[in-house]
Parts: structure tokens; C-alpha cells; sequence
């Protein structure tokens, strides 16, 4: 059984259209496929469904459920949605026209007062120019801190049903160039979001998005946070942040390595709107 519920497609950022990213699941014996286009925001950007397209988005995943599912993989309509204070959150009720099956709550902007919200994923020196405008003192624990209060702040207002990409605040932070992720205070942060998580029994993804575009050697979250989610009982399940056929199953080893070293020995799936199974980590391998 092989299962992601991250996928892009041309809809939002993807490389491929939404058929080319089934097709490339199904050839890799996929189960379960969810597909999460970037939500509309109330900006353009480079990266969101725009809402004039989020009809044929809607008809084209829920075609490709009915064509694969008697093929043996069923496909989720689903949603990645943001938590930004002031723009947008994950259970904004004009999300509720798609008949979503799922949606996937995730951190990609900080803000500061009277300034544009930037992307804590965006390109490297696009980040660096945002990071030394925003903090030109030289404080960049304001990131982090401002990352991690928006997770916990997300966890707690709920509205979505998969925690993404926990960590993404390190994927612009090679070497620690920016800040120090073992810095306990940095921990101490992230695990107030595990315990929030745990409370609110939701569910994160092992997410390897950033292995398979090139841009960190790990997966979201850390090993040492993905010990902590283990601790306190949140279930894991898979993401590949898909953004082109490549990306799809070709790094969850690493996702299952990383979560078996955390101490899991079982992975959850969805297998229909809101209801999650539970399948054991070694069987997860097999299939990959």
C-alpha cells in the first residue's frame, strides 16, 4: 500500500497536470492519492489556485477519482491552505464551495506589523533580501519565533485535518546561516506546537518535498521533532509535496527512515473524508 495526500499539479505550482501526476501514482502502485492545490489567497501570486480556475480544479480531481478508483487507487479533493493572520486561514468558509475531502493547514508567510508578507519557502535570495529588509539588526530569531507562533496559533484554531510540512522554516537555513535549530528555545517552540497537535489529535505529514526539489537534505520535520510527535501519539502520515511526476514516491524511504528512527512503527491514511486507517511502518516500506 503507498499513499500521499500533498500533491501539486499545474492547477497551482505544479510541473504537470493533475491527469500526467495521477497517472505517474498509479505507475508507482499508489493506493491512495490526495491532490492539495495551493489555496486561493486574496493576492496574486505565483504559486495559488486562482479562484476562476477552482471549478475545473474541483471537476478534474473528482474525474480522476472515478477513473482510477476502480483501478484500485482512490483520489481526495484537497486543499493546501494557509495560516496568515489577516489574510486568510485554514477553515475559511469560502473554501467550503470545493467539497473538499481534506485540506492540509501549513505556515508559509510571516509578517511584520506594516510590512508585505514574505515566504518563508521562497527562492534563497529572494528570502535573504526579505530576512535582512525585516530584521536589519540582525535578530533573526524573529523568524523562527514568528513561525512557530503562527504553527501553534494554526494548531490551535484548527479548520483542516494535516499539519504540513512542520518545519518549513529551515528549508532557507543551510548551515544554520540564519538562526540555530538546536537552540533550545527554538525547540522549545516547536514542541508547544507538537503538544498542541497531540491535544488536538490531528495528524502531520513526514513531508520530503524539500529532498526532492534539492533544497534540504532531510525531511519535514526533523528527526528530533518527529521523537517528540512520537512521544506524545500524533499519527504520521505521508506527503510528497509533489510538484512533478519525479517527485512522486521517489523519496518516502527517506520519510519511513526518518520516522522509523523517531520510533514509529505504524503510518495513518486517509481512506475516505475523515476517516483514517492505520497501517504498519513495515508494510509502508514494502511498498516502496
Amino acid at each position: 500500500m503507498a499513499f500521499s495526500f500533498h500533491t501539486h499539479s499545474t492547477f497551482c505550482d505544479g510541473k504537470a497536470d493533475a491527469r500526467t501526476m495521477a497517472e505517474a501514482a498509479f505507475a508507482h502502485h499508489y493506493t491512495h492519492l490526495g491532490f492539495s492545490a495551493h489555496a486561493p489567497v486574496p493576492f496574486k501570486t505565483r504559486w495559488n489556485l486562482p479562484w476562476e480556475r477552482a471549478q475545473s480544479y474541483v471537476e478534474t480531481v473528482r474525474a480522476l477519482a472515478q477513473e482510477f478508483e476502480p483501478k484500485g487507487m482512490k483520489i481526495f479533493l484537497g486543499l493546501e491552505t494557509d495560516y496568515a493572520p489577516g489574510i486568510t486561514m485554514p477553515d475559511n468558509p469560502a473554501y467550503d464551495v470545493f467539497g473538499l475531502d481534506y485540506r492540509i493547514g501549513s505556515v508559509h508567510y510571516i509578517t511584520a506589523p506594516g510590512e508585505e508578507p514574505f515566504t518563508v519557502d521562497e527562492p534563497q535570495e529572494e528570502f535573504a533580501r526579505n530576512v535582512l529588509r525585516w530584521e536589519p539588526d540582525g535578530d533573526y530569531r524573529r523568524i523562527w519565533k514568528r513561525y512557530w507562533q503562527y504553527m501553534s496559533e494554526m494548531i490551535a484554531r484548527g479548520g483542516f485535518d494535516i499539519i504540513g510540512h512542520f518545519d518549513l522554516v529551515k528549508k532557507n537555513n543551510p548551515d544554520g546561516r540564519w538562526f540555530d535549530e538546536q537552540d533550545p528555545a527554538y525547540l522549545d517552540a516547536a514542541f508547544q506546537a507538537v503538544e498542541l497537535a497531540a491535544e488536538k489529535q490531528l495528524v502531520a505529514e513526514i513531508n520530503t518535498g524539500g529532498i526532492a526539489r534539492g533544497k534540504h537534505h532531510e525531511a519535514y520535520p526533523s528527526v528530533r521533532i518527529l521523537k517528540r510527535m512520537h512521544e506524545r501519539g500524533l499519527r504520521l502520515t505521508l506527503g510528497d509535496d509533489a510538484h512533478a511526476p519525479s517527485h512522486i514516491g521517489t523519496y518516502q524511504h527517506a520519510a519511513i527512515d526518518a520516522a522509523r528512527r523517531a520510533g514509529y512503527q505504524s503510518l495513518w491514511y486517509l481512506d475516505a473524508p475523515g476517516v483514517w486507517k492505520e497501517i504498519s511502518i513495515d508494510e509502508a516500506a514494502r511498498s516502496r
